[in-house]
């Protein structure tokens, strides 16, 4: 866990652990061969931290996606079983799943929700139970459909049992003085990223707009995974371009944890802590 501060805004760094996934996962047809070249396998699979991020403002207290949770064996026999920690790491920080008030899910992929819900008897309960659940509308209504549900069965488990307690928005918001949601579709249709703003400080969660270091400079690079490529490039390119205009830090889900990136001398810089 790695903590820096944007105005008064207090920010954590939370590991969920680490994927390892199918190259095939990563790289279709049209990724190009400089991309593969720059991708180190960890035993054939390409290794991806899962990071979370705790804001902490006042008396609130706001968790940025939940991580895999560890109750899915199809997501740990996908992700091979490294990651799930979010409330262990949470708990060494002292904060026990009910301190949370808030959750912003970036969207809907196992990784990013798989860790919202709970099983409780027969049933699936919201992991955070003092939480509003913050969740774009449009991801919400595409992954809830029954095509969606039939195709990734863990999801009845991960989005129905937050009916409840979930805040579903269309528009760009602000949730909270200083957190806003940004609309950044493309890897997923209602992909989010969040904007942290105090003071002169700025530093945006990017969720999965980013999964390689080499898509900083090439914002063009679009995973297989990413559901509408061309979409997503789009988003990655402009959010990047006005993050750079802001001076903001980056704070990603899947480079390497603490998973941040400076700007410097016009593009940004993966860092290897948060200093």
């Amino acid at each position: 866990m790695s903590t820096l501060r944007i105005g008064a805004l207090e920010l954590a760094v939370v590991s969920d652990g680490l994927l390892k996934m199918d190259p095939a996962g990563m790289f279709g047809p049209q990724q190009p061969e400089a991309w593969r070249q720059q991708v180190e396998l960890d035993e054939g699979r390409v290794p991806f931290s899962v990071n979370c991020l705790l804001i902490r403002t006042g008396d609130r207290r706001i968790l940025i996606d939940t991580g895999s949770g560890r109750d899915e064996p199809f997501l740990m026999d996908r992700y091979g079983g490294g990651s799930g920690y979010l409330v262990d790491n949470l708990r060494a920080l002292g904060l026990a799943p009910g301190d949370i008030d808030t959750v912003i899910v970036s969207h809907a992929h196992g990784d990013d929700v798989g860790g919202a819900t709970i099983p409780s008897g027969d049933s699936h309960v919201p992991t955070f139970p003092n939480a509003r659940y913050w969740i774009w509308r449009g991801e919400w209504e595409y992954w809830t459909t029954p095509e969606a549900i039939e195709e990734r069965p863990f999801l009845s488990r991960k989005l129905p049992p937050l009916k409840d307690v979930v805040e579903l928005v269309d528009s760009e918001v602000e949730i909270l003085p200083g957190v806003r949601l940004i609309s950044s579709p493309g890897h997923t249709p209602g992909h989010v990223c969040v904007a942290l703003t105090s003071g002169h400080d700025m530093a945006i969660y990017t969720g999965d707009l980013l999964h390689h270091h080499a898509q900083l400079d090439h914002p063009e690079w679009s995973p297989a995974f990413d559901l509408l490529p061309e979409q997503s490039a789009a988003s990655r390119k402009r959010i990047l371009d006005e993050a750079l205009r802001q001076g903001a830090i980056l704070l990603t889900a899947h480079l390497p944890t603490p998973g941040i990136a400076r700007p410097s001398d016009g593009h940004y810089a993966q860092a290897t802590s948060l200093s």
